[in-house]
């Protein structure tokens, strides 16, 4: 039986950086409902901080937003839980412990999962974020105890991949550990400038860190990575951080989704099939596709904030316009950071020190 009030709440799916904009602006504010987010986790990682944990330059709570305290904060209610399945048609969102929350508004920022090649399983997945954390006590707990050299192979040469290999050649620092960067790309951070791609594979070959481009892979079995062309690497572990996918309950819902299972939406970050559901983040697919990068979610928090209140009141809604050039920032092993945008790219301790300026002031703002 659905939760029901005199007005039925505004609800939020996930933590993410989209969302946490979302209450802290409209917690502000007098909406006339309740607002509740829905979070698998109190604690929501800030995805450009994660290289730096690896690294071991950031602790857990550093680089965390505690939405419980948060939503507290902020006058929203906060409900630890996993959303599994949505019932448009009765305004329903079907929580994993059988709780059902009914919405007048339901907006969706529940990022990604992992998206592995067909049939292929094992190995430590970046995402979701917010458990990689405990997935990389696995790798610590494999470092210390393995007799000999431990071969630890990175798969993806998005600029993910390539901040986890040097995140990893830092955390690992000083144990008899060599790192494998592979992918199906001819370079490094193919989608970034040549200066950038050159810089990468110089500091790739500076730091020892192998690098196996052209490699597709279509299994990993027995400790043994398989490319398409039948080329092998053996490792004794795959981290994996290649593209994303979209949550599978997702495919069950009447929402209208693009070819990867993500919601598709207008350029008000609203759900082209259902005008009172909104997406946002990894999982929204915009009419002008980007990249699922955390540089997008942070910038549509705004409009989808003032989007919601928008749709409360019948306004006329805003575009979110994504920027066509965005800036890559690159964390390297030894503390410096390439920075790459309109095809000029640079590296420095300076940009490291920048960039851990903002990041820790997108943080701070939540906390």
């Amino acid at each position: 039986m659905g939760e029901t009030g005199t007005k039925d709440p505004l609800v939020l799916l996930g933590g993410g950086h989209a969302h946490v904009e979302v209450v802290r602006q409209l917690g502000r504010r007098n909406l006339g409902r309740e607002i509740i987010l829905v979070s698998p986790s109190r604690h929501a990682p800030y995805s450009g901080m994660l290289p730096g944990y690896i690294a071991g330059r950031y602790q857990f709570e550093d680089f965390h937003i505690d939405l419980a305290a948060l939503c507290r904060r902020s006058g929203v209610s906060f409900v630890e839980g996993a959303a599994v399945g949505i019932d448009a048609k009765r305004r329903q969102v079907l929580l994993s412990g059988g709780r059902v929350l009914t919405y007048r508004l339901l907006s969706l920022d529940i990022g990604s999962t992992p998206s592995l090649p067909q049939g292929v399983s094992g190995g430590v997945s970046v995402k979701p974020i917010a458990s990689f954390t405990e997935r990389l006590a696995r790798l610590d707990a494999l470092a210390a105890g393995h007799q000999g050299p431990l071969h630890l192979a990175v798969v993806g040469q998005g600029v993910a991949g390539v901040e986890v290999a040097f995140a990893l050649k830092q955390r690992l620092l000083g144990k008899r550990v060599q790192i494998a960067l592979v992918g199906r790309a001819g370079r490094p951070v193919p989608a970034r400038s040549n200066r950038a791609q050159r810089m990468v594979e110089d500091e790739l070959q500076q730091a020892g860190i192998a690098h196996h481009p052209g490699f597709d892979v279509v299994a990993f079995d027995n400790g043994t990575l398989i490319a398409r062309d039948g080329r092998r690497i053996d490792t004794d572990e795959a981290v994996w951080t290649t593209s994303s996918g979209a949550p599978d309950w997702l495919r069950e819902t009447a929402l209208d989704l693009d070819g990867a299972g993500f919601i598709c939406v207008d350029e008000t970050l609203r759900a082209l099939s259902h005008p009172d559901i909104f997406a946002a983040g990894d999982v929204a697919s915009l009419p002008d596709p980007r990249p699922k990068a955390g540089v997008f979610a942070v910038r549509q928090g705004p409009v989808l904030a003032q989007n919601i209140c928008r749709s409360l009141s019948r306004e006329p809604l805003l575009p979110f316009r994504p920027q066509r050039a965005w800036l890559a920032l690159i964390s390297l092993s030894d503390g410096r950071t390439i920075a790459d945008k309109w095809g000029v790219a640079f590296s420095g301790r300076w940009v490291s020190a920048w960039k851990h300026r903002n990041d820790t002031r997108f943080v701070r703002r939540y906390s």
